[in-house]
């Protein structure tokens, strides 16, 4: 069986283009860290991704509200803690790939923040039949403010100004936060990571490809968002053919820390209306 999940995943590397990973070169079963919560078996199944910066915890929040009408898991990407050749966005989409199949748990509905949305929407167009419906949030695979010029030595008041431009509410902005990524950032390896899968998102672009994602799905903005602005997600709305946009005010680039029950609250009403499970 897991070799057959192995050439599943590396037809769909062959179908968008990529390199593969160094697990699926070596046919190694990869690590993976996922948190699964619910338990209705009637409830559709929702992967949750975090974006460059972000983290598993960006959906703490949310996950209590979504799991009373889904069963969501906080999938990680080894950012931090992969080959070179595991950090890009093609390769982040075969690991959310091998994920899906081992567990035998699609189709599924995707649901990403920023570098999470561009893998979510990389691993439909490789492998659609494993998904049920996409929610986007505050998405790269167009354009954003990239972090792919990230200086080699990153202080406190660089993180800061960047935490300052995700959110709208600057209560977020704590210096528990800063410190956090300030020492993540503090070796030079996990910048180097960083830096190698944000310039993979920026190559990236999907434009001519967006009208090839037939799901339903949710853009879901903050209407202060000046990382992947409001024009952004004008672009995605008219490229994606089966789009549906929704938008809050006062909020940056992650609706789902700075407003979790509004979030939870348009994915659920969008699933009972499109998703396959629900009917």
């Amino acid at each position: 069986m897991t070799k057959s999940i192995f050439d599943e995943v590396s037809r769909s590397a062959e179908r968008h283009g990529a390199c593969e990973p160094k697990w699926l070169v070596k046919r190694k079963t990869p690590p993976i860290v996922a948190h699964r919560h619910g338990e209705d078996p009637n409830t559709p199944e929702v992967i949750l991704l975090h974006g460059l910066l972000g983290a598993m915890s960006n959906w703490d929040s949310t996950v209590p509200l979504m799991a009373k009408f889904a069963r969501p898991t906080i999938f990680g990407f080894p950012l931090l803690t992969g080959h070179r050749s595991e950090v890009k966005v093609k390769a982040l989409a075969a690991l959310t790939e091998y994920y899906i199949r081992e567990q035998n748990i699609g189709p599924t509905v995707l649901c990403g923040n920023s570098l999470g949305g561009h893998v979510a929407m990389r691993l439909c167009l490789a492998a659609p039949e494993l998904v049920d419906c996409l929610v986007l949030s505050a998405t790269s695979g167009l354009y954003e403010h990239s972090v792919d010029t990230l200086p080699i030595r990153i202080g406190e008041k660089f993180v800061r100004e960047h935490m300052a431009k995700v959110f709208y509410n600057q209560e977020f902005v704590t210096d528990e936060a800063v410190d956090e990524i300030v020492k993540i950032l503090s070796s030079r390896m996990n910048t180097l990571n960083l830096i190698h899968a944000a310039r993979s998102a920026k190559k990236d672009n999907l434009a001519d490809r967006l009208k090839e994602i037939k799901v339903p799905t949710l853009l879901v903005w903050g209407e202060d968002d000046t990382v992947t602005t409001m024009d952004v997600a004008h672009q995605f709305e008219k490229l994606i053919p089966n789009a549906k946009l929704v938008t809050i005010k006062n909020c940056g680039h992650a609706p789902m820390i700075e407003y979790p029950e509004w979030f939870s609250n348009q994915v659920e009403t969008f699933l009972k209306e499109n998703s396959r499970h629900y009917k």
